[in-house]
């Protein structure tokens, strides 16, 4: 971002040559895609933790997680540093001097707003509508709600309601806190707060498609037909900076919406 700024406030001249160049432009576009498909993974976690919240500890384990951030990075890094390699090697004409053009070719658009953008997002569409759909339908199981009371013994008092059509009972079960039923307080507590958790992070999925749609449109019509967006340099640079300010952005809505980040 500072020699993005640098380069903007110089009038897009370059004075750090081309080696730093192709450093620079591979830096950006790890590091956007990095933090777009990590938004994925957690997406993914998000899904499987309130889905099937039973066997996520078993499926989510440590050497799990280690292999999807390490994925995360891996391929970032492909979609990075070769291809601006590869454009450079295969470039015909010559690039002017002082200049830090970004590549143009049609099929690295195409391939890298792919794998950065598009296909993580429909995965996070997917994902966030199923966890929806799962949080709606334990919610209505539980709409009538838990009430929790902690008696001066130590016991948990549960208290289950249930209504059909024909009858309403209501179940008062109470929970010893040494007690293997006791979990089952525990699982509720754990779905609120899984639920709370997606919420958070829809609403970081909604920041992050409001500041990167714009960019990835424009990157695939500058391929297309750069003709057609008028004063493509101020347009170039005001998406670009909108996309960068995302990464920004989460860590307020975190501390707006998650207690324990506040913490």
């Amino acid at each position: 971002m500072p020699f993005s700024a640098l380069y903007e406030v110089l009038g897009h001249t370059w004075f750090f040559g081309a080696e730093w160049c192709d450093v620079w432009r591979s830096l950006d576009v790890l590091f956007s895609t990095a933090s777009i498909l990590n938004l994925c993974v957690i997406s993914l976690d998000r899904y499987w933790a309130i889905t099937d919240p039973i066997a996520y500890p078993m499926r989510m384990t440590k050497v799990k997680s280690a292999i999807l951030i390490a994925g995360v990075w891996v391929c970032s890094s492909a979609i990075s540093f070769p291809a601006i390699a590869w454009w450079r090697a295969v470039r015909t004409s010559p690039i002017p001097a002082f200049k830090c053009p970004f590549t143009e070719h049609l099929g690295y658009l195409i391939f890298s707003s792919t794998i950065s953008f598009y296909l993580p997002l429909f995965v996070m569409l997917f994902t966030y509508f199923r966890i929806y759909r799962a949080a709606v339908a334990q919610t209505r199981s539980l709409r009538l709600g838990t009430k929790q009371i902690l008696l001066g013994s130590g016991e948990l008092e549960l208290t289950l309601r249930y209504r059909s059509a024909i009858t309403d009972v209501m179940i008062k079960i109470w929970f010893n806190p040494h007690n293997k039923n006791f979990s089952l307080s525990r699982k509720l507590a754990k779905f609120a707060k899984e639920k709370k958790a997606a919420k958070t992070l829809g609403i970081v999925m909604g920041v992050f498609v409001i500041c990167w749609l714009p960019f990835f449109v424009v990157n695939l019509l500058s391929g297309f037909c750069i003709q057609c967006i008028s004063n493509e340099k101020i347009v170039l640079a005001v998406v670009t900076w909108l996309g960068w300010i995302n990464s920004s952005m989460n860590p307020v809505i975190y501390a707006c919406w998650s207690r324990d980040f506040r913490r």
